[in-house]
């Protein structure tokens, strides 16, 4: 014999916050990282741009050509100040727009297209070496060696090794900080969850601290909102078992009511035939067991009908299929026909020769309209008539059982609406083998099925006993 296989373990709930949680706080470290370091260059790029951008107004303030000639006189003490706060090498070109005149590093790279009057800021490689640029263009005035239109270029240029090494310093920290954030996050995330999961903790332990049979409601006060509704599903759980272990016990009750007194009398009788001397004396005694056994036998049958009823719910969803209505009455008074003749009742089946199918299980329904004929058979007069009847609309399939006999009182239909073992009274000869369980099989059938039983008593005359059953039907359902 294979054993069955352990159910695959289910993924802890931390984990589970751990695997949505964390990619999202490291995209968006990652994300916040990128947009900080294109901020930090926005800011030191505009912080070391104003610095070359002095340095070239400085320059231009000292451009003279009163002499025919371009003369600059280079303010030295800022370039060594700026050339100490950058640390790095400070470069600089002055030269007209048409190449007549450069002063200064002529190997700078040449500027891109300038706007007379604008400062443009650029980065450039100068023998293998990063740099920035700032570049000036204004016209000159007057222009030199009779020049038309001529205009004057100033350049300063620095090497960005400060800069980008106070970059990589605000960036490392900056990762330092977001990846502490992270790691505070992700311990904050498991003290959380350990506290939020604490409640559930309690709730189990207070479960396996029950009893098996201790089927009370779980007071939900103290647990978090979203702990509650599971409560209130549990508690809905343990009612209906509550309500199911009532039922059978109920059932057992019922059965040893039922067997006890069919077994004691059929004792009595055994003590008496062993008693017996004449043999047509015990020949009656033999006849009297006979008539108790038969009784005990139709008994045990409806018991374990009932039994069967009342667990169907058990049963998996291919239970139920396409039944035949034609076929089922058919089999059902074919069934009951010998019982029938012999109180000269007639059974007549008003249906149309193909009633139609309903999706049920078969071996309950027969069982369901086999107890409503069953019953009929007992309550009706001899020489009575007993009619089936079958109704379908769009919505529910109605299986009818009509007969004459006396009905029943509206007591005795309030204890069936209650739920409540239904007897026939025992005033009648034919009533004094009923059981009173023909009913309560059929009510929990239908409880099954989805659909109800319906009791109805004729004038002048007579019970309707209705079998509604749903079109629409999901399977056996548990009560």
């Amino acid at each position: 014999m294979t054993r069955a296989a352990a159910p695959a373990p289910g993924r802890p709930l931390w984990r589970t916050l751990a695997l949505w949680m964390l990619p999202i706080l490291l995209f968006l470290m990652v994300a916040s990282l990128m947009l900080s370091m294109k901020t930090l260059r926005e800011v030191a790029d505009s912080a070391y741009d104003r610095s070359l951008r002095g340095a070239i107004r400085a320059i231009d303030l000292r451009i003279s050509t009163e002499s025919g000639g371009l003369g600059v006189e280079l303010p030295y003490p800022l370039f060594e100040s700026f050339q100490a706060t950058a640390e790095g090498e400070v470069l600089f070109r002055v030269s007209t727009d048409d190449g007549l005149v450069q002063i200064g590093d002529a190997l700078l790279p040449a500027p891109p297209p300038l706007t007379v009057g604008q400062v443009v800021f650029y980065d450039a490689i100068y023998f293998n070496r990063p740099i920035r640029v700032g570049a000036y263009m204004r016209p000159l005035d007057p222009p030199l060696y009779g020049a038309v239109g001529q205009n004057l270029i100033i350049e300063i240029a620095e090497t960005t090794e400060s800069r980008e090494a106070f970059l990589r310093t605000v960036i490392s920290r900056t990762m330092l900080r977001d990846l502490a954030a992270l790691l505070a996050a992700a311990l904050l995330l498991a003290v959380g969850v350990h506290a939020g999961l604490r409640p559930l903790r309690a709730l189990r332990d207070r479960l396996d601290l029950r009893a098996s049979d201790d089927l009370r409601q779980m007071d939900p006060a103290g647990l978090p909102r979203e702990v509650q509704p599971l409560v209130r599903s549990v508690n809905r759980l343990v009612d209906r078992h509550r309500i199911q272990g009532e039922a059978q016990r109920r059932y057992i009750e019922d059965a040893s009511h039922q067997l006890k007194t069919p077994l004691a009398v059929l004792r009595a009788q055994i003590d008496r035939g062993l008693q017996l001397n004449d043999p047509e004396a015990l020949h009656g005694v033999l006849r009297a067991m006979r008539e108790i056994t038969d009784r005990s036998s139709h008994l045990t049958s409806q018991l374990l009908a009932l039994a069967l009823a009342r667990n169907s719910a058990l049963w998996s969803g291919s239970a139920a299929e396409e039944v035949d209505l034609s076929a089922l009455l058919d089999g059902v008074v074919r069934l009951h026909l010998p019982s029938a003749r012999k109180r000269r009742i007639v059974l007549e089946v008003d249906a149309p020769a193909d009633a139609g199918a309903v999706h049920a299980t078969e071996a309950l329904l027969f069982e369901a309209v086999s107890n409503l004929l069953q019953n009929a058979i007992t309550a009706s007069p001899a020489g009575g008539v007993i009619v089936m009847s079958v109704q379908n609309d769009a919505e529910q399939t109605v299986i009818a059982v009509r007969d004459e006999g006396p009905g029943v009182s509206d007591d005795l239909l309030r204890r069936l609406d209650q739920g409540l073992r239904f007897n026939l009274p025992r005033t009648r000869p034919s009533w004094s083998a009923s059981t009173g369980l023909g009913l309560a099989i059929v009510q929990e059938i239908m409880a099954t099925m989805g659909g109800r039983l319906v009791l109805a008593n004729r004038a002048p005359g007579g019970l309707l006993a209705s079998l509604h059953l749903p079109k629409k039907h999901a399977g056996l359902k548990a009560g």
